[in-house]
């Protein structure tokens, strides 16, 4: 479990297929290595949970499988693509942010990006059954950053950074047209499930409502 606030960043060295998947290799702070060395192995990049093959002093390698790869924008990295790191949580981590469980929920897009005095203000979209569980004011992982959603229209909304994310994540250097990771609060997916919501459902709900002339 991550918490989607990123204090390192890394590099990809190297990406190679194997089998269905692929074994990617990242250059990483060395304090972020050091951490692995404590028995620490799973790894977000870009927001996505992997588990750490081998390291050394400058890099870590691990397998992204064929599943991740796609619903992911992992399958997309290629040797200097920056990425966002995160390790896991321990019993002694303060709760910053959020509970980011590195399980992807789709792959959404940065629409626009205006500039507020020192922050920025992100327009994104996203496929609609992920859209499905936003809340106005929620939490959302983006590229493994928490951050606060609004504006909530449609399949888009938009999210404030400010200067401390961008001065620390990729996220600075995408622009509009880029493909992000999007991952939904963990509690929204629960609250729809134990309500037998779904994207689906909510359309069928809206159809019989319209119809019945509500």
């Amino acid at each position: 479990m991550f918490t989607g606030i990123i204090r390192h960043t890394g590099k990809v060295v190297s990406v190679n297929p194997s089998g269905e998947g692929k074994r990617i290799t990242v250059s990483a702070p060395p304090e972020f290595l050091a951490r692995l060395e404590k028995g620490i192995t799973s790894i977000a990049i870009d927001g996505a949970c992997h588990t750490a093959e081998t390291f050394d002093t400058k890099a870590f390698t691990v397998y992204s499988s064929f599943e991740t790869l796609a619903r992911t924008t992992i399958g997309g990295l290629t040797a200097g693509s920056e990425v966002n790191l995160e390790l896991p949580l321990t019993p002694h981590s303060l709760m910053d942010g959020h509970i980011v469980q590195g399980h992807v929920d789709g792959i959404g897009r940065i629409e626009d990006i205006e500039a507020k005095g020192e922050s920025r203000c992100y327009t994104f979209s996203l496929p609609k059954e992920t859209a499905f569980y936003l809340v106005e004011k929620d939490s959302i992982s983006i590229d493994g950053i928490s951050l606060t959603l609004f504006n909530i229209a449609g399949n888009t909304f938009q999210a404030a950074v400010i200067p401390e994310t961008i001065a620390n994540t990729s996220l600075s250097r995408k622009k509009p047209g880029a493909n992000v990771n999007i991952e939904v609060n963990i509690l929204a997916k629960y609250a729809a499930r134990m309500n037998g919501a779904s994207p689906d459902t909510a359309m069928e709900n809206k159809l019989k409502n319209w119809l019945a002339g509500g």
